[in-house]
């Protein structure tokens, strides 16, 4: 606690739980409370410094990978704490790309997005509802997923950090082939695994997903995960096309905890 005349300040040290960690200050004369935010920063030492965030202040976080290389000369890519406007400027961990050039924005996934298509190839022309397919099935697995850091939509023809086997699916879109909608039983190959536990992140929960494309096409088997981390989908269609419906896919923040020390904090100065 430090004082001046009428005035109490309450610094918090010691929690680093987030880089940014509000202050208050109390005035004896007006009886009031107000609210501010703190930067703290660390050395290799465990020495601790802070600056108060004011209008005039001379810190400051970066809201963007750009604003990481141009504030701090940083130029290796890798996993920083960045404060975007779209998430109200909460703490997000970001994979900052080519901070060396044109930086680009990606959240890494702790466990691989996986989305197979059930392909024209394997049309039941025929008979539908087969049970068997034509091996293997065009398949994409995602590590990290490009976002604008604008509005936190992601770009799912992005494969910078993806294994294409087969077919180029956008993420969250499979497709199948074997059987319309409204057959039943029916097996359904195409399917699809979004995961995006362990970063913060989650899609908006108000995302819908149904067909996008082709003929006698739903969705089948849709579950999320109570945390709204986890969804899995069955697309079934003759042909069809299931994905997001109600719009671009959006990542939300959540209160699952991250450990600061997972991602590198910047902190910029005027000078």
């Amino acid at each position: 606690m430090t004082t001046n005349p009428g005035v109490y300040n309450f610094i918090h040290l010691k929690t680093r739980l987030d880089l940014i960690e509000p202050g208050l200050t109390i005035s004896r004369t007006t009886q009031s409370c107000k609210l501010f935010d703190v930067i703290y920063d660390s050395d290799e030492n465990g020495n601790v410094d802070y600056w108060i965030v004011t209008n005039g202040s001379s810190r400051w976080v970066p809201k963007t990978c750009p604003e990481v290389a141009s504030c701090s000369g940083i130029t290796t890519d890798g996993e920083y704490w960045i404060y975007p406007t779209a998430t109200n400027g909460r703490r997000t961990k970001i994979y900052c790309h080519n901070l060396d050039s044109v930086p680009v924005h990606y959240v890494t996934l702790k466990n691989t997005n996986r989305f197979i298509g059930h392909s024209f190839t394997n049309l039941a022309v025929v008979e539908q509802c087969r049970s068997d397919f034509k091996a293997p099935l065009p398949s994409v697995d995602f590590v990290k997923i490009q976002i604008n850091i604008e509005d936190m939509e992601i770009d799912g023809t992005d494969y910078t950090f993806a294994s294409p086997s087969g077919s180029y699916l956008k993420y969250g879109h499979i497709t199948d082939c074997n059987g319309a909608a409204d057959r039943n039983p029916c097996p359904r190959f195409g399917n699809a695994t979004i995961d995006t536990g362990g970063t913060g992140l989650i899609f908006d929960p108000t995302s819908i997903f149904g067909q996008t494309d082709g003929s006698f096409a739903a969705v089948k088997d849709f579950s999320r995960s109570s945390d709204g981390a986890r969804i899995f989908f069955r697309c079934a269609g003759w042909c069809g096309k299931c994905g997001p419906t109600s719009g671009p896919l959006q990542l939300k923040s959540t209160n699952e905890f991250i450990s600061a020390a997972s991602g590198m904090a910047v902190v910029c100065s005027l000078w």
